[in-house]
């Protein structure tokens, strides 16, 4: 069974055909990119996928298999054949794209994992940017990882579609991890102190904090749950703006209130503000994104 002579033979059979890669994927429900992989060698189609391939061709199984077309008594036993281009197609399956997701993975969790001891460990002390950026590289090498194996490895969209959510569920631990780290977990000091007059403390750190407390209190606030909405839109499937604003409003009254409590930070009118408001932009400036892309 030579690979190299199949794929030549799925690519003569769709120009005689006279479909374009993108209409034949469409027929199979995989991406184009698996048509071109196919076609050029660089993968093979999934076991699942001969049958239906072969029908959209217009040939048998055993001609797929065969790279050619044959008399029906010459053809040999299509079980035998795809047994034997299974053998064929697994021994390929552990090549230099899968090490690498692997690799990727790994490096995600030695990320975090360095993440945990900076957060908990009190005798290393590593700036609050350092730390944020150690989980946006651990999240951004879960994404590598993903991306390298959705395009070699998976073919039907739902497939990727899963793949991708995959990610999202893991980079979403993350997220959570870190968020109840900064706004729960690792506060040490007893705080008892509410505000309920809306944007006196803005104007207040607008008139008299210096531009780190600037950046902290206020993009702080408007930034932190910026990523919350994104999960709330992709992860969850939320995108219905009037559920987004009660769900926002909702969640970091939750945690102002949480804090006030236990008295591990401040209730503030403003915090809840600017938390909810950097939310609501971030769902309407990525929809309107969404949208104009598909366009």
């Amino acid at each position: 069974m030579n690979l190299n002579k199949i794929s030549c033979f799925i690519k003569s059979k769709r120009k005689e055909l006279g479909i374009t890669q993108d209409e034949l994927a469409q027929k199979l429900f995989v991406t184009e990119k698996a048509i071109s992989r196919w076609e050029t060698g660089r993968g093979t189609p999934d076991i699942s996928l001969l049958l239906p391939l072969s029908k959209e061709l217009h040939v048998d199984v055993s001609e797929l298999l065969n790279g050619e077309e044959t008399e029906k008594n010459e053809s040999r036993n299509e079980v035998e054949q795809v047994i034997e281009y299974h053998e064929i197609t697994k021994v390929n399956q552990y090549n230099f794209p899968f090490k690498l997701t692997i690799l990727f993975y790994v490096l995600s969790l030695l990320s975090f994992l360095f993440y945990l001891r900076f957060e908990y460990d009190p005798n290393i002390e590593v700036h609050y940017f350092i730390r944020l950026l150690i989980i946006i590289i651990a999240s951004l090498f879960v994404i590598i990882g993903n991306k390298i194996y959705s395009n070699n490895y998976v073919e039907k969209i739902e497939d990727k579609k899963n793949v991708s959510k995959f990610s999202h569920i893991i980079v979403f631990i993350y997220y959570i991890i870190l968020l109840f780290n900064m706004v729960i977990f690792a506060r040490y000091k007893s705080i008892d102190s509410y505000n309920l007059i809306p944007f006196r403390s803005i104007i207040d750190i607008f008139k008299n904090g210096t531009v780190y407390l600037i950046i902290i209190n206020i993009f702080g606030n408007l930034l932190v749950f910026m990523p919350l909405e994104y999960f709330l839109i992709e992860l969850f499937n939320v995108k219905k703006f009037s559920i987004n604003l009660v769900l926002s409003f909702s969640i970091t009254l939750l945690i102002e209130i949480f804090q006030y409590v236990f008295k591990i930070g401040v209730f503030d009118i403003d915090d809840l503000i600017l938390c909810t408001f950097g939310m609501m932009i971030f769902y309407v400036i990525y929809l309107r994104f969404k949208k104009i892309t598909r366009k």
